[in-house]
């Protein structure tokens, strides 16, 4: 008669799955808790001396810091984005979600942008035509070091133009470091028949 096995066929898949489980339970753990020097690795402002320098009238006030993003991407017809003033309101690593309308065919999108990368597609529009963003009002909210900022914005392509040719809402997340403020992330929307801008952000919030 055959000696029968230690560990029966089934008992030796289901120990398998079970060490499987405490495996990928252990790895996903391991990416959830790096080691400290990783973590301290992946702060965006501490890890990131070399970032530019930003000028303090852009960066001393929540106001400050949304009136420079706008001045820093308006440039009249044949100029540039100043592509190292527009980094340096930014953290490292903070995205411009450019926001795709929905049409017959798309659902409502985003595209994530890096700083530079909006530079580069606006400076391809701004060889012919100019581009001028102005912000006549700003609904902030403050808890601690974060900042929220729901910013009308009307956009021209010239400065003196009478009317805009869009209007919308961008929003800011910005952060409070080292008595200066940065842009953690914008996205915006943009005014359409349907969905036209409240009254109540078209003049700035009581604080």
């Amino acid at each position: 008669m055959m000696p029968k096995p230690c560990v029966a066929p089934l008992e030796v898949g289901i120990r398998f799955f079970a060490l499987s489980l405490i495996f990928c339970s252990a790895t996903v753990m391991a990416a959830q808790n790096p080691p400290a020097t990783q973590q301290h690795a992946q702060f965006a402002v501490a890890s990131h001396p070399e970032w530019p320098k930003a000028n303090p009238a852009d960066v001393a006030t929540v106001e400050d810091i949304v009136r420079a993003f706008y001045s820093a991407i308006s440039t009249p017809a044949g100029g540039k984005l100043d592509q190292i003033r527009l980094r340096s309101l930014f953290v490292p690593g903070g995205r411009i979600a450019a926001s795709v309308p929905p049409n017959s065919s798309r659902a409502a999108d985003v595209r994530f942008l890096s700083p530079e990368e909006y530079a580069a597609i606006s400076d391809a529009q701004t060889v012919t035509l100019g581009f001028f963003d102005c912000n006549p009002a700003n609904q902030i909210e403050r808890f601690g070091e974060m900042a929220h900022v729901y910013s009308t914005f009307e956009s021209r392509l010239r400065l003196d133009d009478p009317k805009p040719i869009r209007r919308g809402i961008k929003s800011f997340e910005l952060l409070k470091s080292a008595n200066r403020w940065y842009i953690v992330g914008i996205y915006w929307d943009w005014e359409r028949p349907d969905l036209p801008i409240p009254e109540s952000y078209l003049h700035d919030s009581d604080r």
